[in-house]
């Protein structure tokens, strides 16, 4: 007997999680019979003056359709948390640790934590061709199935057939594809995913995850120096792998780090107020405003400068200029390590083994 989850999965269609999302936020442009009102939200659009729309591009990959139809699932198995390792290495954790098909782990947990995960780290298959990733699904529909869910002829579900077993880009792509519109799922609205790749497919990882969290929710693309040292085989040494950042919505923010010991030795001049480091005010690339500033000694400094002259007039005014001890030299802006000691310094995005000392 089929369960209702089961009988629920033979109607979804490759656009059911997405209009699902869509019903969620706006439910106003939805029929009583549950199909979407273009007409309505067309109105509502010109109403809106909002006449001109970008144009959009998307990738494309053989088995999308089947990934978008995957993320509409509701799940047709029974799971339970692996006993062994929560009572083991995390007995006194709050973690549940689970051992299986992650996607269908994924349907099973959605109701109760939609919405709730600040932060979700993922390190999947690399797609090296000797991480053993093959894409395992094994199209549990028939051929006549298959073309009446995504209107396929012969030739297309032979095309998606064949990804079945294979390590190719879209055999990963359509493997990927519903774990992470699931994974936004699990996100609070100020979350954010850490997602870890190397070369073989961060172009395409970051494609999926423009089209699934937005091209204004990326966050950062972390370069990642994963050894200090390098083998001397081959033409290049390969010593960096990439972690690709995307929050849930723009509320999400990168707080700051605390200063490092490394940055503190900046912090070598020393005035009435405490020490302080110097901080650029003349940049030839970036700066903008152009006028002539007359040193203590005598000198005249030209731009291009980073801040207007008005600006550079009051922190002369308050002492917060480091004029050049000789003719040629720039003046900078003094920044004060008590300051920056309360502030923290901001993250970059190149981590290695020592980037925190």
């Amino acid at each position: 007997m089929q369960t209702d989850n089961e009988k629920y999965n033979e109607t979804v269609q490759p656009n059911t999680a997405f209009l699902n999302e869509l019903k969620e936020k706006l439910p106003e442009f939805f029929t009583k019979e549950g199909s979407f009102d273009l007409d309505k939200f067309k109105d509502q659009l010109k109403d809106k003056n909002v006449n001109e729309l970008s144009e959009g591009y998307q990738l494309d990959f053989i088995g999308k359709d089947y990934a978008r139809r995957q993320a509409g699932e509701m799940p047709s198995t029974v799971i339970v948390p692996d006993e062994k390792q929560n009572q083991g290495e995390g007995k006194d954790s709050k973690n549940l640790f689970f051992t299986g098909d992650n996607l269908e782990v994924l349907r099973h947990l959605q109701n109760n934590y939609q919405n709730k995960i600040d932060v979700i780290y993922i390190d999947p298959p690399y797609n090296t061709g000797s991480d053993g990733f093959v894409y395992p699904d094994s199209f549990e529909y028939s051929d006549e199935k298959l073309k009446d869910m995504f209107g396929l002829d012969d030739d297309q579900v032979e095309r998606l057939k064949s990804i079945q077993g294979k390590s190719s880009h879209s055999a990963w792509l359509t493997f990927m594809y519903p774990r992470l519109i699931l994974a936004k799922r699990f996100l609070a609205n100020s979350g954010v995913i850490f997602i870890s790749i190397d070369d073989n497919e961060s172009t395409n990882l970051k494609e999926i995850c423009d089209e699934i969290f937005g091209e204004n929710n990326f966050v950062a693309n972390i370069a990642w120096r994963r050894q200090d040292g390098q083998s001397n085989i081959g033409s290049l040494a390969k010593v960096k792998e990439y972690i690709l950042v995307y929050s849930k919505s723009d509320t999400f923010k990168i707080g700051h780090l605390p200063l490092s010991e490394k940055a503190k030795k900046d912090y070598k001049y020393h005035d009435k107020r405490g020490y302080y480091g110097r901080g650029r005010l003349r940049e030839p690339v970036r700066g903008r405003f152009n006028y002539d500033v007359r040193t203590p000694s005598g000198d005249i400094a030209k731009g291009p400068w980073l801040i207007p002259e008005n600006e550079f007039i009051e922190l002369k005014k308050k002492d917060l200029i480091h004029w050049p001890e000789k003719n040629g030299g720039s003046p900078r802006r003094k920044i004060y390590l008590k300051d920056m000691l309360n502030k923290g310094q901001i993250p970059n995005d190149f981590w290695g083994d020592r980037i925190w000392n």
